[in-house]
């Protein structure tokens, strides 16, 4: 080791020593996982004369378990410690906004990693090649929205970091927060180092040691081991090493060369270490996982070399071998159609003394059995039965899905492994947005309806939120279910369009924010109409009353007898017989006179 190497290298030197002790070795183990995984399934077998098929029943094993883990969305959801709808306080509130705008925010973060995507690629990178790691940090440079807040700088990127490029500086633990020390290590450009250098330093100093090297053969794979040799585009191998600091208790980051460093003890304000490591299955006292890949190798080895013979087997005996007597023919002709030619033969002989055709070997039906019997076992201890590959016939729903449960246990560690390190990225991003952010814009999103609110996330260094990792329990025909079961209950009446949309996936109708927006606003429109008609009949049904009202009144006035009516019965007959003789203008003279008010 010579003596201008950096204190730093000596670990990063000491973590490889580690990763070569393991038995078997670790980094051959990751080259012939991805060899294997990717087809290459003759490598290092001289059987040059025989046949070299690959049946690749380790990246259909690999790819149906990876795509069963992942058939669901996953979201990181942020929740306060106590929250009580009767028995609030100020305290309670500030959590219970910060919890809030944390998740809009961290729903914001994930859509920009595309993190579906990177959660697939990490667990065929775990199923593979035993591990993956999630490498956070903050970039400066970056302007969130576009630049549309000229005044606001920095994001959190997320970037996946090969395990052979990961090393713990307590290497019997899997356990991130418990480390002294982690190192990150990876390739860049020496013209992107020496400019990151620059950006640390006030002076030249130890920025020319940084050079062009071919330090790659202990990268991931065949092709991370080729580069493009060009004086000008040469890379260099760099480490990043976290430390945890015991007085501040903050991480401390420090970036280099073998010979050189980009910048050293930089405090970055963190509480956690700005990585979340992934194990596909757990191994004892040992940080590395073991990978699906690793257990198939033998059997894909035993299936690919058992077809091999087969094939060799008909190739040297399917054709038949044509023998013939030389004394009596000279030359055999296998020319289709050709006539041979024969002297020296007795009448009394037979043809078939002189030329034949050798019989072949029969071959045993068990190598064909056995083979059949590798492929089944081998994916039926892995849970990949007929069953959960939809290989059966569907008359009994019911014991298909109890068939596709069974077989699914076997995928339980590796998910919970899954969900583990998903809250572990929620606790990363909660903890770098309280250091970094400050006071700035977000985007959230109620009622369907976008709007910008400015936050000071560095409350969030003060507050203690609860991370949960929500991904819901999946199978090939949820969905489909699902939408079946609201279509009845839309159709029975029991919820409205705008439940019926709430709850339909975002996939199976486009634009479907705007177009509730606009149902709404259509019912908003009609709810008013039939107000407005309401009101309408209404004052009409008012008015008929009115009308009704005063037309009984008349009726009741029409037949009821008049006043002076009534005074004439009380008159003696004689009376009232003369009043009727009376002429008209005489009779109306005593109908006002008697109807006068008295004084």
């Amino acid at each position: 080791m010579s003596d201008n190497r950096t204190k730093d290298w000596a670990l990063y030197e000491a973590g490889k020593q580690y990763n070569n002790k393991l038995k078997p070795n670790y980094y051959d183990t990751v080259d012939a996982n991805l060899a294997f995984f990717q087809g290459d399934q003759w490598r290092n077998l001289e059987m040059d004369d025989m046949p070299q098929p690959v049946f690749n029943i380790i990246k259909r094993v690999i790819t149906f378990n990876v795509a069963s883990l992942t058939s669901t969305k996953s979201k990181i959801h942020f929740e306060p410690l106590l929250y009580s709808d009767t028995n609030q306080n100020q305290q309670m509130e500030l959590e219970l906004e910060g919890s809030t705008l944390a998740n809009a925010q961290v729903n914001n973060l994930l859509e920009k990693f595309k993190f579906e995507f990177k959660v697939r690629e990490s667990l065929f990178d775990a199923a593979v090649t035993a591990d993956a790691c999630a490498h956070f940090y903050f970039d400066t440079s970056k302007k969130p929205y576009g630049g549309a807040f000229s005044d606001v700088e920095g994001e959190i990127v997320m970037e996946l970091v090969d395990g052979t490029n990961v090393f713990f500086g307590n290497a019997n633990s899997p356990r991130v927060d418990i480390q002294p020390y982690i190192i990150i290590s990876g390739r860049d450009m020496v013209k992107n180092l020496k400019e990151e250098a620059m950006r640390y330093k006030k002076d030249q100093q130890n920025v020319d040691d940084i050079e062009p090297d071919y330090k790659y053969t202990d990268q991931a794979g065949d092709s991370g081991k080729i580069e493009v040799e060009a004086d000008e585009y040469g890379k260099a191998l760099y480490i990043i090493v976290y430390r945890k600091d015991p007085k501040t208790g903050t991480i401390k980051a420090s970036k280099s060369v073998e010979n050189a460093y980009i910048y050293k003890d930089i405090d970055t304000g963190l509480k956690t270490y700005p990585v979340a490591w992934l194990n596909w299955e757990k191994q004892k006292n040992q940080y590395h996982g073991r990978a699906l890949c690793t257990g198939l190798l033998p059997n894909q080895i035993f299936i690919n070399r058992m077809f091999a013979m087969v094939m060799y087997h008909l190739m040297m005996t399917a054709f038949p071998k044509g023998v013939y007597n030389a004394d009596v023919i000279d030359v055999w002709d296998n020319t289709i159609g050709s006539a041979i030619p024969i002297s020296g033969m007795g009448m009394d002989q037979n043809i078939k003394n002189v030329a034949g055709y050798l019989e072949p070997a029969n071959m045993s039906n068990q190598i064909t059995q056995v083979i059949d019997l590798a492929m089944q076992y081998t994916k039926e201890t892995l849970g990949v039965s007929d069953a959960a590959l939809g290989q059966v016939d569907p008359k009994n729903t019911s014991a298909i899905i109890a068939v596709q449960k069974s077989t699914a246990i076997p995928l339980e560690n590796p998910k919970a492994n899954l969900y583990e390190w998903i809250e572990d990225i929620g606790k990363i991003l909660l903890d770098m947005m309280g250091t970094y952010y400050g006071l700035r814009p977000i985007v959230i999103e109620e009622n369907g309806q976008k709007q910008i609110v400015n936050y000071d996330f560095s409350q969030l260094k003060d507050m203690w939120l609860n991370v949960r990792a929500d991904v819901g329990e999946s199978s090939y025909w949820s969905e489909i279910a699902a939408v079946q079961t609201l279509d009845n209950l839309l159709n029975a009446g029991h919820i409205d369009i705008i439940d019926y949309l709430d709850r339909v996936p975002e996939e199976y109708i486009p634009n479907k924010e705007e177009l509730i927006s606009q149902i709404k606003q259509r019912m908003e429109m009609m709810q008013q109409q039939q107000m407005e008609q309401q009101q309408m009949q209404a004052q009409q049904q008012e008015e008929q009353a009115v009308m009704a009202e005063e037309q009984a009144q008349a009726e009741k006035s029409k037949n009821e007898p008049h006043p002076f009516d009534q005074y004439l019965q009380t008159l003696p007959k004689h009376k009232q017989e003369a009043f009727k003789k009376l002429p008209p203008e005489e009779q109306d003279k005593i109908m006002q006179e008697v109807m006068a008010p008295k004084e």
